[in-house]
């Protein structure tokens, strides 16, 4: 089994969990067994995992695992679904309803959000109205853990159940420093004949459910880590037969204008302090491959796409000319991307392309987007730029659009770029480690200036916008070469060729 292992699958992901969840299809579309792994407690996983069209045996969650609820039917749960006492009043409101026995307010039951009363939790109020517990349920129907609360209304026990009700985790909190609740000890209940098995928190389940996986595997098991956060740790300390690949998702030194001398990341550091653990590195880009093969002779560091397409005489490219919308951003709205930058860079293009438009998609911080609101009134841009948050579905949207613009300062390589060209979008892009020389021709299907050098991306976007033939030709040369150096037959070839996949 190949186990691709991350935090979270969420409603909003980066790169780093769709570059796994386009591998763990490629894996399975050539019948390789793989599976998603992610270690956080989500009682919506399974919702999400349909907005990314993932089923039950592509991803393994391990809580889902311990709970013993990994492939569960799903079923829609109503307030009038739960048996309350035929005593209690229960008040409607629009994202929770009030629970009453008599005059005394005794529970909250809350819904889903974004659903009509489906059932996400349920309060529990003492006599004086404080808050004793919470149950919380499943998207899937079913209760699935308990919490309890001191009288001060902080944390101090989780119980997570299986289908039948029996506690299977149970995880105890103290007070920090600041009085904040802070996991002391977790207990595995009943698991593999064994009572009890204790653990000082989650992160250390993680690694035991790691060793699992690798321990009940019928076959030679191969881990690749997506989020060295998550699982580099864990991984050190497994110590069996099992592959261990480390994937390269961020810039991996702490100075930008030194990736090969200055202070690696503190979540890539234990790795690469333990080179004789793993099986290699991988890179998104062949620039940060090199940059480690120089920094890191003894390390194997392999390039593979995170992005793959289909063969050109299978795929049809919409002509650039007949797109409804001109300019486009995807990525992390944050203040490393610099797009009050790009913001202005609109501002520059409209002064001789008064129509144009750019939409934003992407998720960041309130106070951030607040102050990129703001600029765009400024800059009398409302009826130019358009922040539009996050898409699942960007997939569908790329064909729209003329042009790709990114103004990152670094990056471990953006899926947006091989995204975007694989639809046939010229991307024009500050030159930054790493990505845009990988991806880019430069003069030839998109164009890389200067960082910070906006009149030059000015310059370069108004001159594909009113030069029809050439962005054409743009648009086709960026078609043509990821949908023939990135299909998915050549990439899955490259795998098998890393993993001795027959």
């Amino acid at each position: 089994m190949f186990y691709f292992i991350n935090e979270y699958i969420l409603g909003k992901n980066s790169s780093v969990e769709h570059a796994a969840i386009n591998r763990v299809k490629l894996f399975n579309h050539y019948k390789a067994p793989a599976q998603i792994v992610t270690k956080m407690y989500d009682r919506l996983l399974h919702q999400t995992m349909g907005t990314f069209q993932l089923a039950n045996q592509q991803v393994l969650n391990m809580f889902d695992y311990f709970q013993q609820t990994t492939d569960v039917p799903t079923k829609v749960l109503h307030t009038d679904d739960m048996h309350l006492p035929v005593e209690y009043a229960v008040e409607v409101g629009a994202n929770f309803s009030k629970i009453f026995n008599g005059d005394e307010h005794v529970s909250n039951v809350g819904f889903i959000p974004g659903t009509i009363g489906r059932v996400f939790y349920q309060e529990f109020f003492d006599n004086q109205g404080n808050l004793s517990s919470t149950d919380l349920w499943d998207w899937r129907g079913f209760k699935s853990s308990t919490q309890y609360f001191g009288q001060n209304g902080k944390l101090v026990l989780e119980r997570f159940y299986n289908l039948q009700g029996e506690t299977v985790i149970e995880q105890y909190y103290v007070p920090d420093t600041n009085g904040n609740p802070l996991a002391s000890r977790l207990i595995l209940k009943n698991y593999r004949d064994q009572a009890e098995r204790f653990f000082q928190d989650a992160n250390h389940l993680f690694r035991f459910f790691l060793a699992e996986l690798s321990h009940l595997d019928k076959q030679k098991t191969t881990f690749i880590s997506d989020r060295p956060g998550t699982s580099v740790k864990p991984l050190l300390k497994l110590q069996d037969d099992s592959h261990k690949y480390v994937t390269v998702p961020i810039y991996q030194a702490k100075d930008i204008n030194d990736p090969i001398h200055s202070p690696l990341d503190g979540f890539l550091t234990p790795a690469f302090d333990n080179l004789q653990h793993f099986d290699g590195f991988i890179t998104a880009t062949e620039s940060q491959a090199q940059h480690l093969r120089t920094r890191f002779p003894k390390a194997k560091v392999t390039v593979l796409p995170t992005v793959t397409t289909s063969p050109l005489a299978q795929s049809k490219l919409r002509p650039i000319t007949a797109r409804p919308k001109q300019l486009l951003y995807v990525g992390r709205l944050a203040p490393d991307r610099q797009l009050d930058q790009l913001i202005r860079t609109i501002a520059l293009v409209k002064q001789q392309v008064k129509e144009i438009q750019c939409d934003f998609y992407g998720y960041g911080a309130p106070e951030y987007l607040k102050t990129l609101n703001k600029l765009v009134e400024e800059l009398k841009l409302t009826n130019n730029v358009h922040l539009l948050d996050y898409h699942p579905d960007l997939e569908t949207r790329y064909d729209d659009y003329q042009l790709l613009l990114n103004t990152d300062i670094v990056d471990g390589g953006p899926m947006s770029m091989p995204e975007a060209m694989s639809h046939g979008i010229p991307v024009i892009s500050y030159r930054f480690n790493y990505g845009p020389k990988d991806w880019i021709d430069d003069g030839h299907d998109g164009f890389i200036v200067d960082p910070g050098n906006q009149l030059a991306l000015r310059d370069r976007v108004i001159e594909l916008m009113t030069d029809t033939k050439k962005l054409t030709a743009f648009s086709e040369a960026a078609f043509k070469k990821l949908h023939t150096s990135q299909t998915d037959l050549k990439v899955w070839h490259r795998w098998q060729q890393l993993l001795g996949i027959k």
